[in-house]
């Protein structure tokens, strides 16, 4: 059985980890003075900047340097260094898996398990080796090495077939998991629940603990049995 997984905010939590690094990032812009930064990142007045896909393929280097070049036109690298370190050390302080998260992976690994996950390629993989997972996946699609965001269905027809989709966002991971078949499973979890709810697509299953997913998909053990 095929099982693709999503990783940021379905098997660890890469938002609540995101945003201690986004609140250091606004002390040290404040400090920075520069306010313009600041405002738009607390009243959320960024929507045009974050609509840009390309992001999608980015570490936190480039996006920082971009979103500094939204505000101001120009960047200074040595500023632009500065908040990659702060942003990283800050989030790689409180990166971790989810705790139900290993128990799956554990269960389901005589399973062919399938990883899927948007962002630069360097970056995905230092998060996936952080996190100690490499070991549990057949096969990892990372969407900086094959240039095709989640967003577009394409990015599912690489791995061409699979009998689960798990993530925890309609847009990208249930819809990319029906285009190729497979029954979707949604993890009420993280930055994209009220988004979710407002889609017309359904998954088939919603579950807001992952070890839910025993009780869906069934392991080696529980067939013996």
């Amino acid at each position: 059985m095929r099982i693709i997984f999503d990783l940021d905010d379905t098997l660890a939590n890469s938002w609540e980890a995101a945003r201690k690094g986004i609140k250091e990032l606004l002390k040290f812009f404040f400090k920075k003075r520069m306010f313009k930064i600041v405002i738009l990142m607390l009243f959320r007045k960024n929507e045009e900047f974050v609509k840009d896909e390309s992001l999608l393929l980015d570490d936190p280097y480039r996006i920082i340097k971009k979103f500094i070049e939204f505000c101001y036109e120009k960047s200074d690298p040595k500023t632009v260094q500065e908040a990659d370190d702060i942003f990283n050390k800050a989030f790689y302080s409180h990166l971790k898996l989810y705790p139900e998260a290993k128990i799956i992976l554990k269960k389901l690994k005589d399973h062919e398990l399938i990883l899927i996950t948007d962002g630069d390629s360097e970056y995905q993989r230092k998060k996936i080796k952080f996190l100690d997972i490499e070991k549990y996946f057949k096969e990892i699609y990372i969407s900086g090495e094959t240039k095709i965001s989640k967003n577009k269905p394409e990015a599912f027809k690489i791995i061409k077939r699979a009998n689960y989709m798990i993530g925890d966002r309609i847009k990208t991971d249930i819809e990319g998991g029906k285009s190729i078949g497979a029954k979707t499973i949604l993890f009420e979890n993280g930055l994209f629940i009220k988004e979710n709810r407002k889609s017309g697509i359904k998954p088939d299953y919603v579950i807001k603990d992952l070890e839910e997913i025993l009780r869906i998909i069934p392991t080696f053990q529980d067939r013996e049995l």
